[in-house]
């Protein structure tokens, strides 16, 4: 139990900075840029598009699952979908919360586990938009509802009823906002982030070594591992570096990449919000992309 305890209380301890900085930035964004502002400076070339979907990524340290609604917005403003959808894969990955967590968890321990994770994580942001999105109308993958010009993205952080909220516009008024959003966004990824951090202590301390070598010496059953426990932690991607180094020592470097790469891209709590947002078949087709081009890029990048 001291065992437990101690790496538990590391990883959160490691984590919670980088958090709070992503839910103050989030916050701001969220309380002074219009969501018209993407679709103006998004080009409708799916290309340059897509570009500028994960250069806008960068810039927007949101949570995976409240850049869905945004790209549902973006497209319904004639944004093109691969571009779109690109962006709401992208940003989780590429924005400089994420990647300061990245270097802060593995700057020592693993440098190229930046590298690959940013790079890879473009790439593969822009194929999946690009083969998801072609030949797709707005109406084939929408989820249209009654409050649909002011859905929520479903989860606790951005799912708040407006007697929160005040309504003036003024300074005051405004920073008040920022901090409602922030403290509630902070407390819904940390209960995902005790749950992860909790789950790999047991597994580094509790589970026999020798179950752990049979999975990790097998190439694909240690990349599956662990891109189904990705999909089923949900964790934040500011928080979920800290929580892969701890898998460094018993799984392969490619399978705690295929970590890293899957969770900001889907996992369950998304795909609960893209359930309200996207049509079905259009999450299955996503859910396939996803894990197929994950899987494949692992298995083929050594790190």
């Amino acid at each position: 139990m001291q065992d437990l305890s101690i790496i538990f209380l590391s990883i959160l301890l490691e984590a919670i900075p980088f958090i709070l900085l992503g839910v103050f930035v989030s916050a701001l964004i969220e309380e002074f840029v219009s969501p018209d502002f993407f679709s103006k400076i998004i080009p409708k070339n799916p290309i340059l598009g897509a570009i500028v979907g994960v250069i806008m990524g960068f810039f927007v340290p949101a949570c995976d699952c409240a850049v869905i609604p945004i790209s549902k917005r973006l497209i319904k403003k004639g944004v093109p979908i691969n571009v779109a959808i690109t962006f709401m894969l992208a940003s989780p990955i590429v924005n400089p919360v994420v990647i300061l967590s990245t270097f802060y968890a593995f700057g020592t321990l693993l440098p190229k586990m930046i590298i690959m994770r940013t790079i890879l994580g473009i790439i593969l942001a822009i194929i999946i938009g690009y083969r998801v999105g072609s030949n797709q109308d707005e109406e084939d993958i929408l989820k249209y509802n009654v409050q649909d010009e002011n859905e929520k993205c479903g989860c606790e952080s951005c799912n708040m009823s407006e007697p929160y909220l005040l309504k003036g516009k003024g300074l005051k008024s405004r920073m008040i906002n920022i901090l409602i959003r922030a403290n509630k966004e902070f407390w819904d990824i940390c209960k995902y982030l005790i749950i992860g951090a909790l789950i790999a202590s047991v597994m580094q301390v509790y589970v026999p070594r020798d179950i752990l070598t049979s999975i990790s010496s097998n190439s694909i059953l240690s990349i599956v591992c662990l891109m189904i426990f990705a999909y089923l932690l949900s964790l934040c991607s500011t928080s979920d570096s800290f929580v892969a180094k701890t898998f460094i020592n018993q799984f392969s470097n490619s399978a705690v990449l295929a970590f890293l790469l899957l969770g900001p891209m889907i996992d369950i709590k998304n795909t609960i919000v893209l359930t309200g947002n996207y049509q079905p078949k259009f999450i299955v087709k996503l859910l396939v992309y996803i894990f197929v081009c994950v899987f494949l890029t692992a298995l083929i990048i050594k790190i």
